[in-house]
């Protein structure tokens, strides 16, 4: 026997269907709209929102030095709105605000509790912060939202949200001018010591002196270029004048060397014969004599000369390097100095400009009447679509699950 090929399903068939089981189709509907009802006008607490707006301006402050001798001041803008986002919502803040309401007798039951931490972390979530400007130059706009159950609370816990916000950016910036101050009075310092330091140094140090001896003693003319010297002329100094005179004294020396040999060869060859050449080679041996003597002394003064040169440089490399450090710690604080001078200089002006605050309130909140939640609206579509869904799939079902018709006998 051949089974019957299965019919296609048509809107036609899905219309009928649905109408045969037009109750399931319009009940979860019904049901979710009237929870959603129930929900949203008589169980669903109303929320209210209040917003206050604060600027910030966009002062340079500088940061603490790294290292002593750092040339420059790195300066960044004050108060950036994620450092203000995280001072904003910080529990010192939100403690303040949660005390003002409680003193004011306007703290909601959703925010009391007995432990601090839980009912910050509660009351938290019930505030917005957001920024209105993106420009680093611009001043800096941040809004202020809070929600609560009554608008006279939201506006009262946004107020004291801005103002707990602005003094603590105030207070951070009287902080940091302080520090400023310190550090402006650290750099004088050790400026005046590096100066008072540089002039010990030029009063003690006998680096020109040096400088002219070793120039006597050599011949060189000198100065200093990094840590070595370079020889500007050569003329005849003292080492160089000694090393000639030792030079002649050596030729002198070899020449009567020479005629004592001479005279002795001839000595001999003449036996006494000749007693005058005895009395010649007894005079130059003591010519040699005197010449040997002579070399020692020039040999003497020499050793003592480049003995003296070696401490010059010495002493003078030395004096060099210390008076390169000094010269450099001097030019180093000062460039410190005279750039967070300026800076300072520049936080007034901006400062004397905003009427020597950076932050202020300039727009307060105000009681809203519009509420913000529940959504009744929006819960009344979502229960409908939901219970609509829902009711066209119980059709379907009850469809499916309804005895077949009997068919007439054919």
């Amino acid at each position: 026997m051949m089974e019957a090929p299965p019919q296609e399903l048509s809107l036609r068939a899905i219309l009928d269907t649905l109408k045969r089981q037009w109750v399931w189709v319009l009940m979860p509907p019904a049901l979710l709209v009237a929870v959603a009802s129930l929900y949203g006008f008589f169980l669903a607490k109303p929320i209210y929102a209040s917003t206050a707006t604060i600027s910030v301006v966009p002062v340079q402050v500088p940061t603490q030095l790294e290292e002593q001798d750092q040339p420059g001041v790195q300066a960044h803008s004050f108060v950036p709105f994620p450092l203000l986002k995280s001072m904003a919502l910080s529990k010192e803040v939100m403690w303040e605000v949660w005390e003002g309401l409680r003193r004011g007798g306007e703290l909601p039951a959703r925010w009391q509790g007995e432990g601090r931490t839980p009912v910050l972390d509660r009351m938290a979530k019930d505030f917005r912060i957001a920024e209105e400007t993106s420009s680093p130059q611009a001043f800096l706009v941040v809004s202020l939202t809070v929600q609560a159950p009554t608008p006279e609370v939201a506006a009262r816990a946004a107020n004291l949200w801005a103002e707990a916000v602005v003094k603590r950016a105030n207070a951070i910036l009287r902080t940091r001018l302080d520090s400023l101050e310190k550090q402006l009075a650290s750099l004088e310092k050790a400026y005046h010591e590096a100066r008072a330091q540089w002039g010990a140094f030029k009063r003690a140090s006998t680096l020109a002196q040096d400088r002219a001896e070793i120039e006597a003693l050599t011949g060189e003319g000198l100065v200093p270029e990094g840590q070595r010297l370079v020889v500007l002329e050569a003329r005849l100094g003292e080492r160089v004048l000694l090393r000639r005179e030792l030079a002649g004294l050596e030729r002198n020396l070899a020449a009567v060397r020479s005629r004592i040999r001479f005279l002795e060869q001839e000595v001999k060859r003449s036996d006494s014969e000749f007693p005058e050449l005895r009395k010649e080679l007894i005079s130059a041996r003591l010519k040699e004599a005197e010449l040997l003597a002579e070399r020692e002394v020039l040999k003497n003064q020499i050793a003592n000369v480049e003995g003296r040169i070696a401490l010059l440089r010495d002493r003078i490399a030395r004096a060099e390097v210390e008076e390169d450090r000094l010269k450099q710690a001097l030019e180093s604080t000062w460039i410190a100095y005279q750039n967070l001078r300026q800076v300072r200089v520049r936080l007034d002006e901006e400062l004397a400009a905003s009427g020597g605050e950076i932050a202020r309130i300039v727009a307060p909140a105000y009681p809203m009447h519009e509420m913000v939640a529940p959504k009744r609206g929006l819960i009344l579509a979502l229960a409908f679509s939901l219970g609509l869904g829902l009711g066209v799939m119980a059709a379907f079902v009850a469809e499916a699950l309804r005895p077949p018709r009997a068919e007439a006998a054919g």
